[in-house]
């Protein structure tokens, strides 16, 4: 199964507590080279890094994100990120920008799994099925 990946999964990996759940999912997909995750994740990771006090934050961030494929953002994956964005404004259910284009860019490589611990943003977009690590088995 191809799964994308979202930010909060890699958070869990990167604090000094290691969530044991995430850390496993993360694991799983290297045998099967089936995890997905977007360069949206990769800049909002890398802020993380670099206000971190640890020197080594950045190694460590980008140790973790190779154990997926990061997918780029282009114009169409913009436009579609804009669209559930505007669409759930609409409907009163607004979440963060860059989890509208985590989303479009998972829909533009048609991965509609997301894992994530912000299943609440992600549930409300229709395109996608949403899962915590614990939901998968881990």
């Amino acid at each position: 199964m191809r799964l994308f990946v979202d930010t909060s999964i890699f958070v869990d990996c990167l604090r000094r507590e290691v969530v044991n759940s995430s850390r496993l999912f993360l694991e799983s997909l290297i045998a099967d080279n089936t995890g997905f995750t977007s360069a949206i994740t990769v800049a909002e990771l890398s802020v993380g890094a670099h206000l971190s006090k640890r020197k080594d934050a950045l190694d460590k961030t980008l140790d973790l994100i190779s154990l997926v494929d990061v997918i780029d953002i282009n114009k169409d994956v913009a436009i579609e990120g804009g669209k559930i964005y505007s669409g759930l404004v609409k409907k009163g259910e607004t979440i963060e920008l860059n989890d509208c284009l985590i989303s479009a860019t998972s829909i533009s490589q048609g991965v509609n799994k997301i894992v994530t611990r912000n299943v609440n943003h992600f549930e409300r977009i229709k395109e996608i099925e949403v899962f915590t690590p614990e939901d998968l088995g881990y």
